[in-house]
């Protein structure tokens, strides 16, 4: 006996669509093409139809049309299925009612062309509520019998959700229908709506129940007799991975992808058809020393629920492994892992694995293929190996880590990232608090939103805080931090790099980060801290401080106020076209620096020539390039040296100053 493995996938696939509300699909090959075309009934009372032109194993549906082949709308909420009930070779259609009764629609055309006429439906009678049918031979007669869900119970009153039994007690091709009774063979009362349908889910010859209900769950009884003396144990709620699909979950079973198991589609009240895809067999490991063998070119999954302790597996290792908890066990051709509800480590293969933690601090190690890991509850860890690994985690389940050796980027609900090996990788959070951790190489580490907290490790990282405000740890290299939020902290130790902050707001270093840049185009400040800072203006008027140390200060194109605080500092100009204002310029221990890329004229660089340099308002020969007004208290560059251009003013120094060329550093 094996069980499936679902993996919801996601509501509405390949390109089917939304029906409004009230889902109930229902996926048969009706034009027998060989692959599978999709029918969803609706609130409105329609079948839409939705024509499969993809391939069968990779459907891909139509748009949708009302009503085809001489179907008809049904007043109501329309719940369609489809047999071959006159056994002659083409499908008939059967659509339940908001009114309780079954409409049915004989097939006149053809297994290629259908083409719908209605008549009556052999015996069939109103149910109390809405009619959902389902048919199956259940007893092993040769004929199909009916199963009608119900919104409302016929025989006890409210809303109760019963199945009616209609047995067939016609022939193949001529059906007779008589009801028998309500839950019959050990069925159960779902609770409000019924949505029944019938698969032999385990493979072992007879025909198991799924039954959908209000609530969204579906009810699942495995039939524990004879295909010929069904005998259903007690439901169980939403097996094998399936979900709660929100309102009035209405069940169906196809092989969509033709991959020789059935995947499942399950409408809802939204007007969606939530698509659960088939992963494979379920192999259930027992306490004792198991051997545990999947099927060749298939997706078989061990799983691990019932252990009574934490297990340690790996799909990795071919030879007996001690589990721990579970016994020694051999694994061999298994595809997938589902974890206890402990502390699990549970390791996959060179194959594209599936692995599940379930609850419990758990850790999940990818290896080389493309594999999702699904933590569940807990504080778990997921170490990725491969571009192509997905990592799920659900809304408050802990706090979880990703451990990396590739550039990764957070999913949602996960918080924290280690970059781990000796490659030059980036780091990406999310929405959430996260803390990105790089290794000893140049890291990236990009917050986003939320209070981050980013450590560089070795490397010459970069660290980007983005809207929250964060923490920024550098650690040793030489270090960029960009700082967006008046709350983000930067921190280096002594001796670690030369480091350096950009800045979109006005800023003061703190210790142990020499550079600053201020970035954007708001007028904002910056300021130094005891070392030998280089300090740099954006293009508004910003205002630079140096403090103490032996400084630069470049105030780029604005018009910018300046001072060096104490130490021999620079006074950098790098453009023209603004004029900077030095407070506190001391002959002594000060010096103005000119690009040479800038000021052209200057020709080389290192100390002003003495011939370029004049103290005086006005150039008066070819060399007189710098000038400095000294009653003015301004300096000035002239290009042709002579006064037949105009001087530029780029600064006001101070006025009496013993300003020489010795003062000016071209650079």
């Amino acid at each position: 006996m094996a069980d499936p493995v679902f993996e919801f996938v996601g509501a509405n696939p390949f390109d089917l669509s939304n029906v409004g509300s009230r889902a109930k699909p229902s996926l048969v090959d009706i034009d027998n093409d060989g692959d599978f075309d999709a029918f969803i009934g609706d609130n409105n009372g329609n079948t839409r139809f939705f024509k499969n032109i993809g391939s069968p194993n990779h459907p891909f549906f139509a748009a949708a049309v009302n009503n085809p082949f001489g179907l008809r709308n049904a007043y109501g909420i329309a719940s369609p299925t489809f047999v071959d009930i006159d056994g002659d070779g083409d499908l008939d259609a059967f659509i339940g009612t908001y009114y309780g009764g079954t409409l049915f629609f004989r097939n006149t055309g053809t297994m290629n062309v259908p083409a719908f006429s209605e008549s009556g439906s052999f015996g069939l009678v109103i149910v109390e509520g809405i009619a959902i049918p389902s048919f199956v031979d259940i007893d092993g007669d040769g004929d199909l019998d009916a199963f009608i869900g119900t919104g409302a119970s016929r025989y006890g009153g409210d809303y109760g959700g019963d199945v009616v039994f209609f047995k067939n007690t016609g022939t193949l091709s001529s059906p007779a229908f008589s009801a028998i009774s309500r839950n019959p063979f050990g069925l159960s009362n779902v609770a409000f709506s019924a949505s029944p349908t019938f698969v032999d889910i385990d493979d072992d010859g007879d025909q198991d129940a799924f039954i959908g209900n209000r609530t969204g769950d579906t009810q699942f009884f495995r039939n524990i007799g004879t295909p010929r003396n069904p005998s259903f144990a007690a439901s169980e709620l939403n097996p094998f991975g399936l979900l709660e699909v929100g309102f009035n979950a209405t069940p169906t079973f196809v092989d969509i992808d033709s991959d020789s198991d059935l995947d499942a589609f399950i409408g809802n009240s939204a007007g969606d058809a939530q698509f659960f895809v088939n992963n494979g067999l379920l192999l259930a490991n027992t306490l004792g020393n198991d051997i545990l063998t999947g099927t060749p070119s298939s997706n078989d999954t061990l799983t691990y629920a019932s252990a009574t302790g934490p297990v340690t597996v790996s799909l990795n290792i071919t030879t007996q492994q001690n589990t721990v908890n579970a016994g020694l066990d051999t694994i061999i051709q298994v595809e997938n892992l589902i974890g206890s509800n402990f502390a699990d480590n549970l390791t996959g293969n060179s194959a594209n694995n599936i692995l599940e933690g379930r609850g419990g601090n758990d850790t999940l190690t990818g290896w080389s293929g493309a594999d999702t890991m699904i933590g569940g509850s807990g504080n778990d860890t997921y170490f990725v190996e491969n571009s192509k690994d997905v990592v799920t985690e659900n809304s408050s389940q802990g706090t979880d880590l990703v451990s990396s050796r590739l550039t990764y980027t957070l999913p949602a609900n996960v918080e924290n990232l280690t970059l781990t090996g000796t490659a030059a990788i980036n780091g990406t959070g999310n929405d959430l608090n996260n803390t990105l951790t790089g290794n000893n190489a140049a890291n990236e580490l990009n917050g986003q939103a939320g209070n981050d907290r980013l450590v560089g490790g070795g490397g010459n990282d970069t660290l980007i805080g983005w809207s929250g405000a964060d923490a920024m740890i550098g650690g040793p290299g030489n270090d960029t931090y960009f700082v967006e939020n008046t709350g983000d902290s930067v921190t280096e130790n002594l001796n670690q790099g030369t480091d350096l902050v950009s800045s979109r707001l006005t800023y003061t270093l703190p210790a142990n980060v020499e550079n600053l840049t201020l970035t954007g185009t708001a007028a904002v400040n910056g300021t130094g801290n005891g070392q030998a800072n280089l300090i740099t203006g954006n293009p508004a008027a910003n205002q630079l401080k140096g403090l103490a140390g032996n400084d630069i200060l470049d105030g780029g194109t604005g018009n910018n106020v300046l001072t060096g605080g104490t130490g021999n500092d620079f006074f950098r100009f790098s453009t023209t076209g603004h004029v900077d204002r030095i407070t506190d310029y001391n002959v002594a221990n000060d010096t103005v620096q000119l690009d040479n890329a800038v000021f052209v004229a200057l020709t080389a660089t290192g100390t002003l020539a003495a011939g370029r340099f004049r103290v005086g308002a006005q150039a008066l020969d070819a060399n007189d390039n710098v000038l400095y007004n000294k009653t003015a208290g301004t300096l000035w560059y002239d290009a042709d040296g002579n006064g037949t251009g105009a001087a530029a003013q780029i600064a006001v120094i101070g006025s009496g100053l013993n300003l020489t060329n010795a003062d000016i550093v071209v650079i």
